[in-house]
């Protein structure tokens, strides 16, 4: 993983909006950046959409020269193509995608996101980077012993369609010229953090098994020269301090930054709030982007106990390092 000078990151789908609460001069909102590019009026035929799901475009810059990788793609087309074209994003400099693990809510778009890309781009492929176990058909069990199911994510031959080079690993991955880490399995560690409680997938002979730890799931990593690493975490099923010191034990001579993403603190998993943020402290985070399922009582432990450093992610927001 080589350093890069700067990182942009660019919120494009999460759960909330909130351009009114207070922020560091290294964030924009989602208002402000569209005053600043020209919107005239405050409506809401400008502004993007919240919804369940998480996208962000992450680009690095280095000497003159840029890389974009675009990190999940939210649950649905309409949103990631309001979303992209309110904030007027150019596609076309994404150069890569990954797709953080097999939930709906972080890859419904896809197809729609590499239709857009392609488009914008002349026509190249895009390499798409994918974990095998992210394809099956996957539920929670009801009250009544039940399984409600999860839309799938999009197959291999349905990206291939439109304009993905898929690469399917369980193996970590480097990208577009070393300034991005995708990394491998995680290891899970920790004692408190156990998973997605409750989630079930479907066996070859229709039957379902339990599926609770997510093997596919998987983060991003950007060095910044001067800060450190900078972890993208979608969905934390496999626990937000696991992710975290698999970051770390990957890359040791390389202090932890900051994190985005969801937390996945919510729920079930509420129960371990207070291990997560006191386990936190080990890290020394400057910046924690909490977001997506992370959940109110999370975010509000966050910020009690590490303060300015917790800056809340949302739609349409820029962070800028």
């Amino acid at each position: 993983m080589k350093p890069v000078e700067a990182l942009e990151i660019a919120i494009l789908v999460d759960n909330t909006t909130d351009s009114l609460s207070s922020n560091p001069d290294f964030v924009e909102t989602e208002f402000a950046f569209l005053r600043r590019h020209g919107m005239k009026w405050l409506s809401g035929k400008c502004l993007c959409c919240a919804a369940h799901g998480l996208s962000c475009l992450i680009t690095t810059k280095t000497a003159g020269t840029s890389h974009t990788l675009l990190f999940d793609t939210g649950p649905d087309e309409w949103v990631f193509e309001r979303n992209v074209t309110r904030l007027g994003v150019d596609l076309g400099s994404v150069e890569a995608m990954m797709l953080s693990h097999g939930h709906w809510d972080h890859g419904g778009a896809m197809p729609r996101a590499l239709q857009m890309i392609t488009q914008a781009n002349g026509g190249r492929n895009v390499p798409v980077y994918l974990h095998p176990e992210m394809f099956a058909l996957r539920g929670t069990r009801t009250k009544d012993g039940g399984i409600f199911p999860m839309e799938k994510v999009p197959s291999v031959d349905v990206l291939a369609g439109c304009g993905g080079d898929v690469v399917v690993t369980r193996d970590e991955q480097s990208a577009l010229d070393g300034a991005f880490h995708i990394s491998g399995e995680i290891p899970r560690v920790t004692a408190f953090e156990r998973g997605m409680p409750g989630q079930h997938r479907q066996k070859p002979d229709g039957s379902w098994e339990k599926d609770e730890l997510l093997p596919d799931e998987r983060f991003v990593s950007v060095h910044v020269a001067g800060k450190g690493q900078v972890v993208f975490t979608a969905c934390s099923h496999a626990g937000l301090i696991n992710v975290l010191l698999a970051a770390r034990a990957r890359f040791p001579d390389v202090p932890l930054y900051g994190v985005f993403g969801g937390f996945h603190l919510s729920g079930l998993t509420e129960a371990i709030i207070p291990e997560t943020v006191a386990a936190l402290a080990q890290f020394d985070l400057k910046l924690i982007a909490a977001g997506h399922c992370t959940g109110w009582r999370a975010v509000n432990a966050l910020s009690d106990a590490y303060g300015s450093a917790v800056v809340p992610s949302a739609v349409g927001k820029y962070y800028r390092l």
